[in-house]
């Protein structure tokens, strides 16, 4: 079993038949780590035999949604769909050497076999003579190929669970190719990983009871074992494996949303793993510095957005403004269209520490550039309960009207004094006016909402807005 760090060779397999979820993108991530940790290489293949599922539209998906993660991948890149002479070669090989076999069994058969309280395959055609099975395959009776097991343990060390035993008596001779001839699943990654060259296979623990069906293939063909990872699976809030039933799509919607790669690449790393120095908030230089699967624990974990959202929005305090309005504008070109482009950074710094991603800069913008038309109910009879508001609201107009220098700090300045000087205290007339001239009592600062609209935009909305207010 390979053991030694230095020659890291690991592999990211997705199946194309539907787009990069997240519990494939936490794999891809946790290989990506450990080969930039130890300088080493990591491969993609596309495990594309599944003719009827796999598509190209799903296997672009994916690419795409690897780069935009920024997990570069080392070539060549791998087709499964390419490598069948392979497959067949080892599978040749393994019967030749009569360490796997032909079973005639038909479906029938094996059903019987389950009434007569068999759980597991009896070896019916472990034992045929050569003659027999001539006799068959002249009569075009289809067969599988299964393995020849012994007796035996069959142990492995994984660098998360740690040792691991299975009884040889609990598997069967298990079938390593079907009867139309196309390789299973444990037999083709056998082979794939060991052409690649393989040290570190790094997966899901769903993979856990594949793993023993594997080293036996291994054995038998007499290849060398690569060291296994099993990885905790990502759970939703009901403790039960990641779905979209839970909200969490796959990695394309995070895109689209506008989320920054290295946000949902630092969340997924957290998901599973804990970094010593017990920080959160980390680069993917970071993620690669700090990686080891010492810190990788066995115990699922659970998906939780709103840590997600958390994380986002800190990454998003550590962008410029300037890098946020050009990927807000690659996101929609059409937005703050015919608005300076000074004006456009000062809406987003106001944003800036209340957004969670860029659709949510473009969601909570608007307000900004189109005036309220209506207003919530329930906002209202916060804001606005009784007559008093309009009187506020016109004084304020009086108030904002005679400033003579337009800034944020200025404002602030008289307005609270207009409070004090009226014994109203600050949120009362704070809270009337910011549901007049940004529609929402949720938003960045009244002051900076009012600098940044302008003077005469802001009475404009006030005036329209009493019109609204209680008489």
């Amino acid at each position: 079993m390979v053991s030694e760090l230095n020659n890291i060779k690991v592999r990211f397999a997705p199946s194309p038949t539907g787009e990069l979820h997240l519990g494939g993108a936490r794999t891809a991530l946790f290989n990506w780590l450990f080969a930039k940790k130890n300088n080493g290489s990591f491969f993609l293949r596309i495990e594309d035999t599944d003719k009827e599922r796999s598509k190209q539209v799903y296997t672009d998906q994916i690419l795409d949604s690897l780069k935009w993660l920024g997990l570069n991948w080392d070539e060549p890149l791998i087709y499964q769909s390419g490598r069948s002479d392979r497959y067949k070669h080892y599978l040749n090989k393994l019967l030749d050497e009569g360490k796997a076999y032909r079973c005639f069994c038909s479906k029938n058969d094996l059903e019987d076999n389950k009434k007569d309280s068999y759980s597991l395959y009896p070896g019916t055609c472990r034992n045929l003579t050569s003659d027999e099975i001539k006799s068959k395959l002249n009569q075009g009776i289809s067969f599988t190929i299964r393995i020849k097991l012994e007796e035996g343990v069959t142990v492995f060390d994984d660098l998360v669970y740690g040792s691991i035993s299975t009884n040889n008596k609990e598997l069967d001779d298990f079938i390593i190719a079907r009867s139309d001839g196309s390789p299973t699943y444990n037999f083709t990654v056998v082979v794939d990983d060991f052409e690649m060259e393989i040290s570190h296979v790094i997966r899901g623990d769903d993979h856990l009871s594949n793993t023993p069906k594997q080293i036996i293939i291994y054995n038998n063909l007499e290849l060398n074992l690569p060291t296994f990872a099993h990885l905790p699976m990502i759970l939703g809030p009901d403790k039960k494996r990641l779905s979209k039933r839970h909200g969490a799509p796959g990695v394309q919607n995070f895109t689209d949303k506008g989320y920054f790669p290295e946000s949902l690449l630092n969340y997924l790393a957290l998901l599973g793993w804990n970094p010593k120095n017990e920080k959160e908030v980390l680069t993917s230089e970071e993620l690669i510095e700090n990686f080891s699967f010492e810190q990788v624990q066995k115990k699922g974990a659970v998906w939780d957005e709103k840590k997600l959202h958390w994380l986002s929005g800190q990454h998003i305090q550590n962008k410029s403004s300037q890098v946020l309005l050009e990927k807000i504008g690659m996101l929609e070109p059409d937005w703050g269209m015919n608005t300076e482009p000074s004006t456009l950074i000062s809406i987003i710094e106001s944003l800036q520490p209340r957004a969670k991603s860029l659709q949510e800069f473009i969601f909570k913008s608007k307000s900004f550039f189109y005036p309220p038309k209506s207003y919530n109910e329930d906002e209202k009879s916060k804001a606005w309960p009784n007559s008093e508001v309009t009187k506020i609201a016109s004084q304020s107009i009086q108030i904002l009207d005679a400033i003579d220098i337009w800034s944020s700090d200025r404002i602030e300045k008289k307005i609270k004094a207009f409070a004090s000087d009226n014994s109203y205290g600050v949120g009362k007339v704070i809270m009337p006016l910011r549901l007049a001239v940004f529609g929402s009592l949720d938003g960045p600062s009244l002051f900076d909402i009012f600098f940044i609209l302008g003077k005469k935009e802001a009475i404009n909305r006030i005036q329209r807005a009493i019109a609204f207010m209680p008489k």
